[in-house]
């Protein structure tokens, strides 16, 4: 199919054109850091931005969006140890998705969902979603792959579920991503506070925070058993998400 929901390959009067049937927009949301010898730099961008694509092509024919170029770099000062990663401030993030979100609304998207692949933007975008809130013509969402899937994922990964581990690397490996097969290892990661602090998503309660950069927690990046993905594990994640990606958008066009 072509992919004719992508905003970087239109003329500005075919997305004149495309916004008499649609006022939705996804934008894919990632970042540019480490994520082990066996990921590519790329990974969350990457992760956010198949998944984009492939909700866009699943739901044509339901209901057409438009998905606008990913925004590549995220909030990853805590991976700066390790060689290749590139940040942004937090502010500066939050203030780049304000600004792409303005830029929407002033053409005419009304619906505008940020898609993000990177745990650590997380602050970044609820600071942007409260500038435009009440600001911008456009209602904004958020979400999270990971959440998306959340279930499914505690269903099939092996714990610690947390950087460049089973559950990621099988996601972008089922994805086509660059994986070195060879290149995969298992680290579980070192707690910074045993029993309350600890680098896994799914750890149960009791939980505290605090900040901490990865080379606490990980000597190689990884935190996680790579070792243990598989494409199929990818496969079973990438289905809910998508199938609940589909029906949160249908539900967004409802409003």
């Amino acid at each position: 199919m072509e992919k004719k929901y992508l905003l970087a390959k239109m003329t500005w009067p075919e997305v004149e054109e495309i916004l008499k049937e649609t006022d939705i927009a996804l934008v894919p949301v990632g970042s540019t850091e480490q994520h082990g010898p066996a990921l590519p730099v790329d990974n969350d961008a990457y992760i956010a931005t198949e998944l984009t694509l492939r909700v866009a092509e699943k739901i044509w024919s339901k209901k057409k969006v438009v998905v606008a170029p990913t925004i590549s770099f995220g909030y990853s000062p805590h991976h700066m140890d390790f060689k290749g990663t590139i940040t942004l401030s937090e502010s500066t993030l939050a203030n780049v998705i304000v600004d792409i979100c303005k830029s929407l609304a002033h053409h005419g998207f009304k619906k505008i969902i940020l898609c993000n692949g990177h745990g650590g933007n997380e602050t970044a975008i609820s600071n942007a979603l409260h500038a435009m809130s009440g600001v911008i013509d456009a209602k904004v969402f958020v979400v999270d792959w990971w959440s998306m899937g959340a279930d499914k994922i505690r269903e099939v990964a092996t714990p610690p579920v947390y950087h460049a581990c089973d559950m990621e690397t099988s996601l972008a490996w089922y994805l086509d991503q660059r994986v070195l097969d060879d290149k995969r290892i298992d680290e579980p990661g070192r707690s910074i506070v045993p029993g309350f602090i600890e680098a896994d998503m799914l750890a149960p309660p009791p939980r505290a925070s605090t900040s901490y950069v990865m080379k606490d927690v990980t000597d190689s990046g990884v935190v996680g058993y790579s070792t243990k993905a598989t494409k199929e594990k990818g496969k079973l994640v990438a289905d809910v998400v998508l199938e609940r990606l589909e029906e949160f958008i249908l539900k967004v066009t409802k409003l």
